[in-house]
């Protein structure tokens, strides 16, 4: 699934066309998606049944990965590509731990953006913020004012980029851009990210999926456990749980207290969260 971006090349739309972020609000169970997205959606399940399964996990997997940087002093966070507002975001849930952390929202879906500044206004909300930009100009993003207010760059960071690589193409090198990123933090800094592989699945169900989701939103790159970890080039994994050593897991085993009950089969999606030496 998708933490729904819209980078260079990829589809922005508008409420009548679907929207990764919306569909994905979708498949959370959530309330800011049009009839189009719920089409798309439908249409992407009969590919993928298992696509509800996977867009719960990984969110649950960006709740956690923001509660263990809070937990660890992380108490300035960006989020990029954060879609629609919902449950338990990024901000409510590490100012459980330092009520007065900042968190930047990143996204560039005018829907997105409109409905999700609207909240902060009437929440009265200082300490976040939604900016538009596009995630694959890693310099618009660290060099935008509204960044610059609230994050600190000789302070660690928290970045959340859970879902969101695979809509950038190869032929942008998405390991230079998000290393663009991670060299703007200093050490201490933290990050988590998700991201759909292929690996372990049927060749013609990934075809079947991928047709389905660039007709209905954009093209989805799917790529190894291998093509994952270089992301994580020079940081230091944290262990997805207890019992297991520092690594790439699955979203739906990553800080979960009970790994034997997950389903990997069914996410489709690894994950990691690394510290900057």
């Amino acid at each position: 699934m998708d933490n729904h971006p819209h980078p260079k090349g990829a589809l922005k739309s508008g409420p009548g066309v679907a929207s990764a972020g919306r569909i994905y609000d979708y498949f959370l169970n959530g309330r800011h998606h049009t009839p189009a997205d719920e089409a798309a959606a439908r249409k992407l399940q009969e590919k993928v049944p298992e696509l509800h399964y996977m867009a719960q996990a990984n969110r649950i997997f960006l709740q956690r990965a923001a509660a263990v940087m809070a937990r660890a002093g992380i108490d300035q966070f960006i989020d990029l590509g954060s879609g629609i507002p919902t449950a338990w975001n990024t901000h409510e849930v590490v100012q459980v731990v330092h009520p007065r952390a900042k968190v930047v929202y990143v996204d560039n879906d005018p829907v997105v953006l409109d409905m999700s500044r609207d909240m902060l206004r009437r929440g009265g909300e200082t300490d976040v913020a939604y900016v538009d930009a596009d995630i694959a100009d890693p310099k618009s993003v660290i060099e935008d004012p509204e960044v610059r207010r609230l994050i600190d760059f000789s302070r660690p960071v928290g970045y959340m980029h859970v879902a969101i690589w695979h809509f950038v193409n190869p032929e942008q090198d998405p390991w230079s851009l998000l290393r663009q990123y991670l060299d703007a933090v200093p050490s201490g800094s933290y990050l988590a990210l998700s991201h759909v592989t292929a690996d372990g699945q049927r060749p013609d169900k990934i075809e079947r999926f991928n047709e389905v989701y660039k007709n209905v939103t954009a093209r989805l790159n799917f790529r190894t456990f291998e093509e994952i970890d270089r992301f994580f080039d020079g940081w230091e994994y944290l262990p997805p749980h207890e019992d297991a050593p520092a690594g790439l897991s699955y979203v739906d085993i990553w800080g979960s207290k009970n790994p034997a009950e997950a389903d990997p089969s069914h996410t489709w999606i690894p994950a990691g969260v690394a510290r900057k030496p």
